[in-house]
């Protein structure tokens, strides 16, 4: 995958046609004349005949369901900048562009909570706002916990039914949720979609190169998983050669994706 791994970050055109060049992420080059549009993205890699072919299929139609059933108005996302959860906003926006022509509705905007760590990295959040120029959101970042957060954000924007969540089964209490799921009791009463259970470390790093999905900096330096400064260390597991670290894509045993983790005593 050699196209994933350079630091050298071509010049895109952008929703607005405002050519960007960001130190803080890597954006994948599109093909020769193509223009940002993940739904043709979608529709390329569905029609072929690559493995993970499925599995977007899959989490697309989640995608969709969700829209069908919540709307555009009811349906939010929780992102925090990682891939997991980078992933599923370019699909959000592919669903969401197929959704405004078949209702001629107006332009899009992807209510967003932002739940931030109070030392996050600052390549994260330059991260978090070059996808929120890039993927039309309207982002609210909150400091707190995720309940907390929720919590605020539906009373700034009650009108939300669900939200989208980039949580897979190997995350943290990940194995046994449905793509369709309430909050647990004493949480915020929210419908939580969840269409990318089933990826897996590789299937993330694949889709993000055929989907052309841009990523944080932080990956190529060999970060895997991205928490706050004060417990999120690079993987040991990608320690090369030359004393330095390979980038995250590289790691052939999933089962270390959290091995950067520092966990508190």
């Amino acid at each position: 995958m050699p196209s994933m791994c350079s630091h050298t970050l071509p010049t895109e055109t952008l929703n607005g046609g405002h050519p960007e060049r960001p130190a803080f992420a890597y954006v994948p080059p599109p093909p020769p004349a193509k223009t940002f549009s993940p739904l043709e993205d979608v529709r390329r890699v569905i029609a072929s005949k690559d493995p993970i072919a499925p599995i977007i299929k899959e989490t697309y139609e989640v995608i969709l369901e969700a829209l069908r059933r919540y709307r555009t108005d009811g349906l939010a996302l929780s992102f925090n900048g990682g891939k997991d959860c980078t992933v599923l906003l370019h699909l959000l926006y592919a669903a969401r562009q197929q959704y405004e022509a078949e209702n001629q509705s107006g332009p899009i905007h992807i209510n967003t909570l932002y739940v931030a760590h109070t030392d996050s990295f600052p390549e994260v959040d330059e991260f978090v706002e070059f996808c929120e120029r890039r993927y039309t959101m309207d982002l609210m970042k909150i400091y707190g916990p995720m309940k907390e957060g929720i919590r605020n954000f539906l009373e700034f924007h009650p009108q939300t039914k669900a939200m989208l969540v980039g949580t897979r089964r190997t995350d943290p209490f990940g194995e046994k949720l449905e793509p369709f799921q309430m909050t647990d009791p004493g949480w915020p009463p929210i419908m939580r979609v969840h269409p990318i259970l089933d990826w897996d470390y590789t299937a993330i790093w694949r889709g993000m190169e055929l989907l052309h999905v841009p990523y944080c900096i932080l990956y190529d330096e060999g970060y895997t998983s991205l928490g706050g400064v004060d417990n999120t260390q690079r993987n040991p597991a990608l320690r090369n050669d030359s004393d330095g670290y390979d980038p995250a894509y590289k790691l052939t045993d999933g089962t270390r994706e959290r091995d950067g983790r520092i966990r508190k005593l």
